[in-house]
């Protein structure tokens, strides 16, 4: 049968007689009664020209339709005749002529027409036949055209439901947040991790052309316009899946444009200065050095966040040659970022879209950035990705399931929203707003076989039925002014669109000759690109043919914008409408060969400037290499600056092909005309081959190398630097790590001369030589300025594998310790002797360490860590993390306030995140908020509200160490909090460790016996003092110098002083005065953390010699000491002990029962409510 939309019924677009006079499109007849009928035809069209070119279509767009409309009253009077407009406006060619308006029509005819502005004027075009004249015309009504882009999502009402239900759900969190209040004891820590953030992820899944992009731009309105959000969109590319970060890096790059560009406009209408100076002021106070970082991603970072990296002293731009730690290094600069931008949007909307193409390392960010409970801000991030491309073993399978898993612990949510193909209702109210029809029952025999051919997929049935129309199989009649079709003749001339790329490429083949060149050259660049780029192609290839002119590009874009192939995205740039027009767009004909990219690269390594080609480049050397037809020395060293630009931002993968690729380029006498060259794609091919654990690949390389007869030491070391560095980090084969070093060491003329059998006086020896060297060393505020940095690689060298036998000693100290030692003070002396190198900070702060555990030297300690951490500033080497944990563990707390020690691990943790060094980060994280707080008597109970959450963070890093370490410190300060009986609170065993699951080094060993001691002298004083009678310094020889050691000694003393005075045992006070002594030594030497113990020491020796005023009167002042400084643990411990001794000694009940009531107040105030029932009990 044949269709068409209706015999009786006005087609939807269809206006009445008197709404016809309102607009009409000047297309006219020679004859007022033909122009009279034509208007009413075309007032439809104009209205469909004004929604499209209304909605936001670029000029370029808007010049492609040439249709204009005006109010048709300017033009006809009631009767539907023409007003008296002059006949010399209009020209005729035969019985039809295309009449369209002149661009320089004078201002009287623009005046009577009340033309639309310039840039919707149309030129004057006369055609030479009457045949011409009418398929022109035709061709440029927008009536008989489909409606495509004003269809909107049709069918999927339940998904936009789901969808909305999570965006309303973040947005009410964080009201809920706002609204709540603030513990302020709590909230003050920088570091605090927001457990309520709102936090949404949503994958939305389905086939390619259902509508996964279209459904996330649901949201995009309501977050830009009805709040202070931003909703922004990252893509994937299948050709640039090896690019680490592209689709994140590209929509965090759009959210810097969009802020640099309020604030421009905030400071021009207030008249202020440089907005990009600001704004990176700003940014860099939040990001620190981490800015130097982004800046290689996200080319859309100011010039003033750039410059901190141009302008960065010493070593900061040296590459780490530890890849997983640049690559927690980058994400933790993503993740800063995201807070920074999440502070200027909130709710952000970050749609990533083609995630079957994302990169390990994207996936591994997202999951960064949606777990990020430090961020307090809302944040919704949608995944959307092609069901049928991912299976049970694809990276973003394991993601989403692993994140599925986590969700709760990091408090974020997870909805999988899966899209499937509409039903044939749908399918037919698609094609109704497609041809401007309402009546279902028109269309319903079309929408059957059309959802029979296409399978219901929206985008295949766009592209069916402009195929349909195409081939006449649908057509619009103006002279009835309704579409007509035979649903017969196309079920009988059409198949099943399994492949739409086919559909597209037979509309593209349709299409003129330069526009399919355009869309040829447009594919080449990826899912996006930018005019300018496009325009510097299509003029550098005019050379061999192709016509250009400065409006070709314009004009030829505004083609396919109209024929629905490309979209704006931006300023300057465009994007496939569907990755699947790319495709067809790259296989479009013959001409897409390897050699045709290959010029397109070579075109645009030779027209770009220095900063776009920096931009392009992955870009550019991918096209390059893809045709490979000629061996340029200029190709391969492009190839060696693309290796090293994916090595710097960890893109391994990359970097080996660029690589390998680089090495292809170069001619077989390499050796003998390129060497300098070949070395570094060698080295450079080596070391990111043994990163990816591609250990065969990188002995090619490295043998390659080595068995050339001129290789020097300097130029083999590299290779077996990197060698080491895997056995020791990837392995983790210490003893080996440490023998291949000291042969490499050897290799440069250092000798380390030991044995066993005389290390300890040899360390005993390099300890008071090294020390006494770095006493005469200049001040630590001047020490970078006289000493200058190490400039010789070959002793920078030798300090990397100091400081990586050092890593590997101190994870075997039992044999290795002593070479540990010599290895610290070497490395000191090279510092003194040749400047300060990488690892010299390190260096230093190792010997302060030393200083203490060997001498008891605390303020020479001290010093040295301060010459440790002026370097670190100066130089911003490597290492910043670990120099300040060693200052805070044995150096500073000897010598300085606790509460002095806190802020400096807070910057040692903040460092450590920076610089990708999680393992120090960690442990200064845990020392900031655990083991300072307890030790300085802080409430347990923020401590302990934390202790959850710094797991979590640790989990997520995968950092087992810190994890078993922070679990025993929590475990113990359960247990003095805890009133649960089913707890044995005097036993380091729970739900939180479990002894039978432990199995650690020795300084794990060390920490678990410290904290089983504090349980025991809260609430077995016997136990504790017989413990330490066996045990003694079991804990100072685990773990000398640390500053852990001063609760553990007081502890111990006071359990000891405990039983000397109800046993009366001789052993007992024995023990406690040798310990009373080492607190008195640690007061004299200035130590101001341990005044009231050695108060309390003088009280219990007192006391045991029956010195009973003298007792009284340093019990007292020892209490008011530990009190005033905030001590209320130990307030709370003295005066349980002079509780004691009252009612032993003195026999003075009330005041020993007063005495017993401040030791409860001050355990309660300290939170250690399982000690508070033990003394309640008691009194």
């Amino acid at each position: 049968m044949t269709a068409t939309s209706g015999q009786t019924r006005q087609p939807v677009g269809f206006r009445s007689d008197q709404t016809l006079h309102r607009r009409c499109t000047i297309v006219f007849r020679t004859n007022c009664t033909s122009l009279h009928h034509c208007c009413k035809s075309w007032n439809t069209a104009a209205m469909d020209a004004d929604v499209v070119n209304g909605s936001g279509t670029p000029s370029a767009a808007k010049d492609a339709t040439t249709v204009a409309s005006y109010n048709s009253s300017d033009i006809f009077e009631n009767d539907g005749m023409p007003k008296d407009v002059s006949s010399q406006m209009f020209k005729s060619s035969g019985s039809l002529g295309s009449v369209l308006l002149e661009e320089k029509s004078s201002a009287s005819i623009r005046s009577t027409l009340r033309a639309k502005p310039k840039s919707s004027e149309l030129k004057l075009v006369s055609k030479s036949s009457a045949t011409q004249s009418h398929n022109s015309m035709l061709s440029d009504l927008t009536i008989n055209k489909f409606n495509i882009k004003s269809m909107g999502l049709i069918g999927r009402e339940r998904e936009i439901e789901i969808l909305r239900s999570c965006y309303e759900r973040m947005n009410e969190k964080t009201k809920e947040r706002e609204n709540a209040p603030q513990d302020q004891s709590i909230s003050s820590s920088q570091f605090l991790i927001q457990s309520n953030a709102p936090k949404e992820l949503v994958f939305i899944s389905g086939y390619s052309g259902v509508g996964k992009s279209s459904l996330a731009r649901t949201l995009e309105k309501e977050t830009n316009e009805k709040t202070e959000g931003i909703y922004v969109e990252g893509k994937f590319d299948l050709n640039t899946s090896n690019e680490p970060y592209s689709g994140i890096a590209s929509a965090l790059g759009h959210m810097c444009k969009r802020l640099l560009k309020t604030e421009v406009q905030s400071r021009e209408n207030a008249n202020l200065g440089d907005a990009s100076s600001t704004l990176g002021s700003r940014f860099s106070g939040a990001l620190g050095p981490t800015a130097r970082l982004l800046s290689h991603y996200i080319p859309e970072l100011n010039d003033e966040l750039r410059s901190m990296r141009r302008n960065s002293n010493g070593s900061s731009e040296e590459e780490q040659s530890d890849f997983d730690m640049v690559q927690k290094q980058v994400k933790y600069a993503f993740r800063v970022l995201m807070k920074a931008l999440n502070a200027e949007f909130s709710p952000i909307v970050l749609v990533l879209d083609d995630l079957q193409w994302a990169d390990v390392s994207s996936l591994e960010l997202m999951d960064y950035l949606i777990s990020d409970m430090q961020n307090p801000n809302a944040l919704m991030i949608l995944g959307c990705y092609r069901s049928n491309e991912v299976d049970e073993e694809s990276p973003l399978f394991k993601k989403i399931q692993n994140l599925e898993m986590k969700q709760d612990k990091f408090n974020f949510h997870i909805t999988d929203v899966a899209v499937g193909s509409c039903d044939t209702g749908s399918v037919n109210k698609m094609i109704m707003a497609m041809m401007s029809i309402d009546d279902e029952e028109c269309t319903r025999g079309l929408a059957e076989v059309c959802f029979k051919r296409t399978g219901g997929n929206p985008f295949f049935l766009i592209e069916f039925m402009v195929m349909l129309q195409d081939k006449d199989l649908i057509s619009y009649n103006i002279g009835l002014l309704k579409w007509i079709w035979d649903e017969n003749k196309i079920a009988e001339a059409t198949m099943s669109t399994d492949n739409v790329v086919d559909l597209l490429q037979a509309r593209m083949r349709k299409m003129p000759v330069n526009v399919q060149l355009l869309l040829q050259y447009a594919a080449c660049l990826g899912s996006s690109f930018s005019t300018s780029i496009l325009d510097l192609i299509w003029r550098e290839q005019s050379v061999m043919g192709t016509e250009y002119t400065a409006e070709t590009i314009s004009r030829l874009l505004a083609v396919v914008v109209a024929s629905n192939l490309v979209e704006p995205c931006g300023e300057d740039e465009y994007r496939w409408v569907h990755d699947k027009v790319q495709e067809a767009a790259m296989s479009l004909s013959d001409t897409v060969t390897v050699e045709f990219q290959f010029r397109i690269g070579s075109a645009l390594y030779h027209s770009l400037d220095a900063n776009r080609l920096e931009e392009k480049l992955f870009d550019v050397v991918d096209l390059i290499n893809k045709g490979r037809v000629c061996k340029r020395y200029e190709f391969a060293k492009l190839n060696l600056r693309a290796a090293k630009k994916a090595k710097k931002i960890s893109a391994f993968p990359s970097a080996a092909n660029y690589a390998a690729n680089g090495i292809e380029f170069l001619p077989s006498d390499k050796w003998t005309t390129h060497r300098a060259l070949a070395l570094a794609l060698y080295t450079l091919g080596c070391e990111v081959e043994l990163a990816l654990g591609h250990v065969e690949a990188a002995e090619i390389y490295s043998n390659e190398v080595l068995s050339r007869p001129e290789c020097t030491t300097m130029e083999a070391l590299p290779l077996k630097m990197a060698k080491s560095l895997k056995l020791c980090t990837v392995d983790m084969k210490y003893k080996e790590t440490i023998e291949i070093n000291v042969v490499l060491l050897k290799d440069l003329g250092i000798s380390l001369r030991w044995t066993r059998a005389t290390a300890p006086l040899q360390c005993i020896t390099a300890i008071k030589r090294t020390i006494k060297m770095a006493k005469t060393a200049p001040s630590p505020k001047d020490i970078f300025e006289n000493l200058g940095p190490m400039r010789d690689p070959k002793h920078r060298a030798a300090t990397h594998l100091l400081a990586r036998i050092i890593y590997a000693g101190y994870r075997n100290p039992t044999e290795e310790i002593y070479l540990c030692i010599l290895c610290v003070c070497k490395m000191v002396e090279m510092t003194l002797k040749y400047g300060v190198g990488d690892t010299s900070s390190t260096g230093f702060a190792m010997l302060g360490a030393v200083a203490v555990m060997v001498q008891q030297d605390y303020k020479t300690a001290a010093y040295f860590a301060e010459m440790a951490m002026a370097m670190q500033r100066s130089s911003r080497a490597y290492g910043e993390s670990e120099t300040f944990l060693n200052a805070n563990l044995y150096c500073f707390p000897w010598s300085r306030p606790f509460q002095q020690c806190i802020a400096t691990a807070a910057e040692g943790y903040a460092s450590g995140m920076r610089s990708g060094d999680t393992v120090n980060a960690m442990w200064n994280l845990i020392c900031h908020h655990v083991w300072l707080p307890y030790t300085m008597g802080k409430r347990l109970g923020p401590i302990l509200e934390l202790c959850p959450k710094l797991l979590s963070q640790m989990e997520e890093l995968s950092q087992p160490e810190q994890v078993l370490g922070l679990r025993m410190f929590w475990q113990m300060m359960f247990n003095l909090a805890t009133t649960s009986e089913s707890t044995v609170l005097h036993k380091l065993e729970g739900d939180i460790f479990s002894a039978e699951a432990f199995t650690a080094n020795t300084n794990q060993e060390a920490a678990r016996y410290v904290l089983q001691g504090e349980l025991l002298v809260f609430y077995d004083v016997e136990a504790a003092a017989k413990r330490a009678i066996k045990d003694g310094d079991k804990f100072a020889k685990l773990s000398p110098g640390i500053f852990h050691n001063m609760f553990e000694t007081f502890h111990r003393a006071i359990a000891l002083f405990a039983m000397a005075r109800r046993t009366g045992k001789r052993k007992y006070r024995i023990h406690a005065n040798k310990l009373a002594k080492r607190i008195k030594g640690w007061v004299q030497s200035g130590n101001p953390n341990v005044g009231h113990y050695h108060l309390s020491m003088i009280a219990e020796q007192a006391a045991l010699t029956k010195k009973c005023e003298l007792a009284e009167e340093n019990y007292k002042k020892a209490i008011a000491l530990a009190a005033r400084t905030g001590h209320m643990h130990h307030a709370a411990l003295i005066n349980e002990r002079y509780a004691e001794f009252l009612h032993e000694e003195l026999s003075d009940e009330k005041e020993s029962k007063y005495r017993l009531g401040e030791a409860i107040r001050f355990y309660e105030e300290w939170g250690a409510f399982g000690k508070v029932e033990a003394l309640k009990k008691q009194l």
